[in-house]
């Protein structure tokens, strides 16, 4: 294989742009996916405690007639909590912690009218309230303390997930013979900001966590302009085959989801519109690039990325429309994710 058509492969795949998805995109996702869940539950527990107190104390100055709706909304709060524990995208927690806001707000409102029409005390309330929090600190600390340790244990891992993968790369340029002395001292340095991510964590310090994490982007914003400039030299024919082998996978990758959604009765005209135009320039980019054309197939390439945003915006739509499996979800979500890397990508290298 030509060394440097291999180099530009494993560049722009791994340490660029992720085009296909596959199973080991997973784990990051679900992993951040558990830390808000743990701090989702945290917030539940001193949420619903709140608003019990608030209930019992309309309760007592209406003479049990006042809390009908308040104790509605409460169950709407607790089903949309039960159904967060059950949720795997982003997309999915967003839309539900929206519900709750809703039910929120709802629920103030209402508690805002029993305390008006039955005379209601805001002091007493208040009182009652932290008088409550105060005598369930115990079990709010549960929850806290498990928030913690699985932000810790999720954190740390996505960050040595990344550090292998980096680690990997240029393992593997070493192995071609290539000097990734500076790229190597930059990685290391991202490595021994371990010890103050772990420091942080531990002090539960969410301004000395952003403050590390901070650091950290900033460093790997710099390996990867390092690694970048391996590729000033790489000619523009071998960037631009690159781009349709990505191309390729890419819509196969979406000929897959759509077969997922039509056995699911979805409604997939857009998408096959927008596939079928992709097909249409990708076809153009190859025929090009085999007569010699290479402008033309980069134009026909900018067509396909123009596509490829189509494709993102389209998905998205699916994903917000709350017709899919959690599990398709999560793909569709993941695969919107990628396209969005690689649209990003492709405008600054073709």
């Amino acid at each position: 294989m030509n060394k440097t058509l291999f180099v530009v492969g494993i560049l722009l795949t791994l340490l660029l742009s992720t085009v296909v998805v596959g199973e080991e995109d997973y784990p990051i996702l679900d992993m951040q996916i558990e830390i808000r869940q743990a701090h989702l539950s945290w917030l539940y527990a001193i949420h619903e405690v709140s608003f019990v107190a608030c209930i019992n104390y309309v309760d007592d100055i209406s003479n049990k007639t006042g809390t009908t709706d308040l104790n509605s909304l409460l169950q709407d709060f607790q089903d949309q909590y039960d159904l967060i524990e059950t949720l795997n995208t982003h997309v999915g927690l967003n839309n539900a912690i929206r519900q709750i806001k809703d039910i929120t707000r709802d629920f103030r409102q209402e508690l805002r009218d029993q305390l008006n029409l039955y005379s209601g005390n805001g002091l007493i309330l208040l009182s009652e309230i932290k008088t409550a929090l105060t005598n369930n600190q115990s079990y709010f600390d549960t929850f806290e303390d498990q928030y913690w340790d699985i932000k810790k244990t999720n954190d740390l891992a996505i960050f040595d997930m990344r550090v292998d993968h980096a680690q990997d790369i240029l393992d593997i340029l070493v192995n071609r013979g290539y000097n990734t002395t500076e790229a190597q001292d930059k990685l290391d340095e991202i490595i021994a900001k371990r010890t103050d991510l772990v420091d942080a964590l531990d002090e539960r310090n969410y301004g000395e966590i952003g403050v590390v994490l901070r650091e950290i982007y900033n460093l790997s914003k710099e390996l990867r302009q390092i690694v970048k400039d391996l590729q000033i030299d790489i000619p523009r024919p071998i960037r631009t085959r690159f781009w349709i082998r990505v191309g390729e996978r890419v819509l196969d990758r979406t000929s897959t989801i759509i077969s997922e959604l039509e056995k699911l009765g979805i409604d997939t005209t857009e998408l096959v519109e927008i596939h079928s135009y992709a097909e249409t320039n990708l076809t153009l980019a190859q025929n090009k690039y085999e007569s010699g054309d290479i402008n033309g197939s980069i134009d026909s390439l900018h067509d396909l990325k123009q596509n490829f945003i189509d494709l993102k915006d389209a998905y998205l739509d699916l994903v917000f429309g709350g017709e899919l499996s959690d599990t398709l979800e999560s793909a569709v979500e993941l695969t919107s994710e990628a396209l969005e890397d690689t649209i990003e990508q492709m405008e600054k290298t073709i």
